[in-house]
This record gives C-alpha cells, structure tokens and sequence, in this order.
C-alpha cells in the first residue's frame, strides 16, 4: 500500500488566536489586496453557553468584534490593524477600493440590519458604515458574483425563524456604492422542508433549515447554492438551488431543487477559477464514524454533551471542483483535524496565481468543534494540477 500523503495544507499560519472562554470565532473572509497583501476578516462572538439567555442578546450587540488583519508576505504572518464593532463580515473589491458587508449584533434576532462601509487603505481604516436594508440578516464571507456592472451576493433573513431564508442583494458598480439607492433587494424564499424519505423519522421532530448561501455565475444563469443544515436529519450532503433573475427593476430569487454536493450540510465556499474555466469549493465532509451513536462529550469538548448525527463531524477540510457549481469532483483534503472536538471549517477561499489559499474557522484548542480558537490560512500549491480535465473534447 503507498504511503499516505497526507492533506494537501495541514501547514498553517495563525491569522487569529481567541484565549477568551466566553467568546469564539465565526466564519472568517479573506481578500487579496496586492501581489502578496492580503486581508483577513475574523468575527469573534459570544459563545451560547457562557450566558444567560436574556443576556446573549446584550452580548452579542455590545461585546461582538470584527478583526481586520493584514499580512504583507503571502500569508505568513499576520497583524491586526482595525477592529469593527459587527457580528459578522464580508469583504470585497472593486475599483481599487475595498468595501465590507457587516452585520450588527442583534438583540432580539442573532443579527440585525446589512450595513457598508469603505477603506481606501487596505483596512486600516474605514468610513463611516451606511445602512443599505433594515432587518434581521446574517452570512459569512460567501461567494459573491459580477455581471453586468452588477454585483450580487446572499444572505439570511433569520425573521422567519426556523423556515429563515435567503435574500439576495444586487449593487449597481457604476453608481455611488455608498449610497443605498444603488442596492436592491430580493424577497425572502423561506425554507420548503425535506422530503420525509430524506428524514430519520424517529429525528423528524427536529426541524432542518438553510442558511449561508452562495452566488455563482454559472454560464449566464445566476445561482444561489445554500447549505441545507441537518437538524438531527440524517441526510448529509445536500444543497439547496435557487434560481436568480434580475431585469433591472426586480431581483427574484426562486427555489429550484436539492441537488447532493458532497459537505452541503456545513458552510461552503465557491468561486469561479478563469484559468481552469471551473468552480472550486471548500467544503466539509461528514465521517465522524459514530453515527447515530455518537457524542460531542469527548474529552475536552464541553457543548453541552448532546448527542450527534453524520453531518456533524468538521474534521475533513476538502477541495472540490466542476463545471456547473452542481456536480463536483474531489480535488484532495485540505487539512484534517484529530479529534472529534477539532474542526477546520467555515471556509472562504482565494485564488493566488497558481495556488489556492484558504482561511478557516478553526478548532484546535477549543471546548468544541463549534466555538473555534483560531482562525488559520492554508495554502494548496499548484492546486490547478489536482483536477482533471472536465471541458469535452473539441468537435
């Protein structure tokens, strides 16, 4: 048998460390502003266990803190340069300019209101934030999608509860972007359910729902990709197709299918590749090897001692890639965590040329697989040499 290779990144540069037991860190973004300049968006939050339930909402508005941090040699080594007052976050570029969708902590809801602001300095500093929608919403850094001097990206509306659905935002690039006129927004599409096939029926008391979802450009028909989060479902590796449409006036978003995509049950990250002419994702995969059977009260894990499904387990940090944002092959692992208490997870990627970089919410300390110690940056060389040729054969 040849020996094994081991992950294609389990080498890492630490781009945050938490020490605090109350708080944790959520799904990072990351966003190249020079030839070895990066930005690295890391939120840190309240943990769930640590308080009251009618103090979490107080916490999560006061205490919660998006770090800017800056590294100026590939993603060696990282400094930090500025701290937002948000829950969560999500960069992005255009016209030189570096802007970040944010999140306010919400009090009654987990988050309230989409909010933006700019930096003209890397994210040293930042302008004053402008509100461009009021409610309660929420994502991580997802996939984001240019067309037509448009931008498009998704994100939660958490008011309808355990049937919260996905939005989509659409930014006019040749107006004002700090200006709220220059942004529309889709109605809700709310949670349709699981076909009862797909359920444990002895777990079918406990709701599913999707959340964290992706724009992609898949040929000139905009998608949005959400994951499908099993709520002691049995059925991994599921995502939710949303169709977008958008004639200028109004952006419609409409649920189209579950589609399998291998770690659709925990946040994923797609972006389009022009070189391969392919879509990369970072995903998880579920093989905790316990089943139904297994337990989050492992050593040194403190969440609550419930007990889990598959679909649960964030060890397994995978690479995919396809054509069509739908069928997807396995470029390689990542990074593998040992314990079931570790995780590498809540990915969001870049392209660097010929390498594919990689910053995740992780686990290597922490009390659990959830509330993550780190945020890490992951480098895959080469990553164009790990996937075959999909494209047909000419004629």
């Amino acid at each position: 048998m040849a020996a094994d290779p081991g992950p294609l990144a389990q080498d890492y540069a630490v781009v945050w460390h938490n020490s605090k037991r109350e708080y944790y860190v959520d799904g990072c973004g990351l966003e190249r502003i020079g030839s070895d300049e990066w930005v690295a968006v890391v939120p840190v939050v309240p943990r769930l266990d640590c308080f009251e339930p009618q103090r979490l909402g107080e916490r999560r508005a006061k205490d919660s803190r998006v770090h800017i941090v800056h590294s100026g040699d590939g993603g060696t080594s990282w400094q930090p340069v500025a701290e937002l007052p948000y829950f969560s976050a999500a960069p992005w570029q255009h016209d030189g300019l570096l802007y970040l969708f944010a999140f306010k902590g919400g009090v009654e809801y987990r988050n309230d209101d989409l909010q933006l602001l700019q930096s003209g300095d890397g994210g040293r500093s930042w302008s004053d934030p402008v509100t461009l929608f009021e409610g309660h919403f929420w994502n991580a850094h997802t996939g984001m999608a240019k067309r037509d001097n448009r931008i498009y990206w998704s994100f939660d509306d958490l008011s309808f509860d355990i049937f919260r659905g996905p939005r989509v935002v659409v930014g006019d690039l040749g107006r004002d972007l700090m200006d709220p006129r220059s942004w529309r927004l889709s109605k809700p599409v709310p949670f349709p359910g699981i076909p009862e096939q797909l359920i444990q029926q002895k777990f079918s008391a406990h709701p599913s729902h999707y959340l964290e979802p992706n724009v992609i450009d898949v040929y000139g028909q905009l998608r949005v990709l959400a994951t499908v989060k099993p709520k002691r479902q049995t059925t991994t590796g599921l995502c939710a197709v949303l169709d977008v449409t958008d004639d200028g006036d109004a952006v419609e978003l409409s649920f189209a299918q579950y589609h399998p995509m291998p770690g659709g049950q925990l946040k994923f990250d797609v972006r389009w590749d022009d070189v391969s002419r392919m879509f990369w994702a970072a995903v998880n995969l579920a093989a905790d090897g316990q089943g139904v059977l297994g337990w989050e009260s492992e050593e040194g894990s403190t969440f609550r001692g419930r007990p889990f499904l598959g679909g649960n387990d964030r060890r397994f940090l995978m690479l995919m890639y396809g054509l069509d944002g739908l069928n997807w092959f396995q470029a390689g692992c990542v990074a593998r965590a040992g314990k079931l208490s570790q995780s590498f997870m809540y990915p969001a990627l870049a392209i660097d040329g010929n390498d594919l970089v990689i910053v995740s919410r992780s686990s290597v300390h922490a009390p659990n697989r959830h509330d993550a110690d780190y945020a890490t940056f992951h480098r895959v060389g080469n990553f164009r040499d790990l996937a075959m040729n999909l494209h047909p054969d000419a004629g």
